[in-house]
């Protein structure tokens, strides 16, 4: 197996090239949908505000940010959650990736553990691994995070010689790679849980936007007392990944924590000036075009999931918004020839080995459905299907022997 992509690669790197004529089926990058990205109206909000404000650009950024763009992730928090954080709060970063890495960095040391759902965004993983930290999987199920199991979870790892752990890490809304989200009970209990111990949570909300029903779900932040919690969030989700903006809300002094470990210079203010003058004004349009562009892909994935896997032991999630859907292949499926057929075929996935805390192999494949183009889904899922139905079958070295290969 390969190893888990680097935090932010699209899987479509590993296999696309100028020389590749096959037609590609990516299911692997999860990127909000192209054709949305405001490219025109940006544009014209870097011809507004360039001239008004660009003499700032001979210095160095404010440490927290443009106060423009903070002031907007105030308003964004404001109107999904009922709360209206302070703007010293909020402290803008290079993409959410960068407030994941200064949680490692700020809340944690090398050696320490973090517990976090037994599946997790790869990059996530790579990102906690890189910076010495191991990862206390919880099972998750259609509703995330089972915090019931929490306290077991916990105890098995102390018996075993363990130390408390540094924070909780969590997706609760739309997770990466499951698409689940954590009910309002469970988020509750979450909170009473780490109260109890002493821990921060981190809350990586950064697939909120991406909405195909009216959120329900408060954000841990809101549930949190102050200082309990850290929320994470993205403004690339909106609108692109290159565009490279998030910010972390915290208050002092955890937030100090984790802004010594920030000594880049200050984010690009040339961006979060064309950023925060088209949102002013565009935010919560953009936000309703994007999420209904993508629920159709959602949608589509979905019934020709249920066309073409019909009557085979198989499940996958539903999920109500971000970018991605976790399908339960059948336990006998060769996964290694699996994937083989899929390249072959220009199908790109995620493996659920790339997801899994453990890096276990494990049968499930991760289906990002935010980039690909809707008129390719129904034929992508139909030679997935086919790729399937072929790692089940003996392979050609085993066929000799009358017996199915097995991982």
């Amino acid at each position: 197996m390969k190893p888990p992509p680097r935090a932010g690669e699209d899987y479509t790197a590993r296999m696309s090239s100028p020389a590749a004529t096959k037609r590609e089926f990516n299911f692997g990058a999860g990127n909000p949908d192209p054709g949305v990205f405001p490219a025109d109206a940006l544009a014209e909000a870097a011809a507004r505000i360039i001239p008004k404000m660009g003499r700032q650009l001979a210095r160095y950024p404010e440490a927290k940010g443009l106060p423009q763009l903070r002031e907007i992730a105030v308003e964004r928090f404001f109107r999904a959650h009922g709360v209206k954080p302070a703007i010293e709060d909020i402290v803008i970063t290079n993409g959410s990736m960068q407030g994941l890495a200064l949680t490692a960095q700020g809340l944690a040391r090398p050696g320490d553990c973090v517990i976090t759902e037994e599946f997790q965004y790869s990059g996530t993983i790579r990102v906690y691994k890189l910076n010495g930290l191991d990862l206390i999987p919880v099972p998750q199920d259609d509703e995330g995070m089972q915090v019931e199991h929490l306290k077991d979870v916990l105890q098995r790892h102390l018996d075993a010689g363990g130390k408390k752990p540094a924070f909780i890490y969590t997706t609760a809304s739309y997770q990466n790679p499951t698409g689940t989200t954590m009910p309002l009970r469970r988020r509750q209990v979450l909170v009473e849980f780490a109260r109890k111990l002493g821990m921060v949570i981190v809350d990586d909300d950064c697939y909120a936007d991406v909405s195909f029903v009216p959120q329900m779900e408060p954000a841990i932040y809101k549930l949190a007392a102050p200082g309990e919690c850290v929320y994470l969030a993205s403004f690339s989700k909106i609108l692109g990944p290159g565009v490279r903006l998030g910010y972390i809300l915290a208050p002092e002094p955890l937030m100090g924590r984790m802004t010594q470990w920030k000594t880049d210079g200050g984010i690009s203010e040339l961006s979060q000036m064309i950023v925060a003058e088209y949102l002013q004004d565009h935010m919560w349009d953009h936000i309703k075009e994007g999420s209904r562009a993508v629920k159709e892909k959602r949608d589509e994935l979905l019934d020709s999931l249920e066309r073409e896997f019909a009557g085979m032991p198989m499940s996958w999630t539903h999920p109500d918004g971000g970018l991605f859907m976790f399908v339960k292949l059948p336990d006998q499926v060769d996964r290694a020839r699996l994937q083989q057929l899929a390249q072959e075929r220009g199908i790109v996935y995620g493996t659920g080995q790339a997801f899994h805390s453990q890096n276990a192999d494990v049968p499930y494949l991760r289906l990002a459905f935010g980039w690909i183009d809707k008129n390719d889904i129904r034929d992508g899922v139909h030679q997935l299907a086919e790729c399937v139905k072929l790692a089940l079958e003996p392979s050609p070295a085993a066929a000799g022997e009358g017996r199915v290969r097995v991982p």
